[in-house]
């Protein structure tokens, strides 16, 4: 256990060691963070008006 965990609820903990056990995890949240971002900015495209 890491010293992040004293500043932390041991709910967040879990999460953060849940990333640490499945590193493939943090790639499916950047892809899915990058689709949401490609979304939205899609949306505010000014040539649709």
């Amino acid at each position: 256990m890491g010293p992040y965990y004293r500043a932390t609820s041991q709910g967040t903990g879990a999460f953060f060691e849940t990333f640490y056990q499945h590193p493939i995890l943090m790639l499916v949240l950047v892809v899915a963070a990058v689709g949401a971002g490609v979304f939205v900015w899609r949306r505010k495209d000014p040539s649709d008006s």
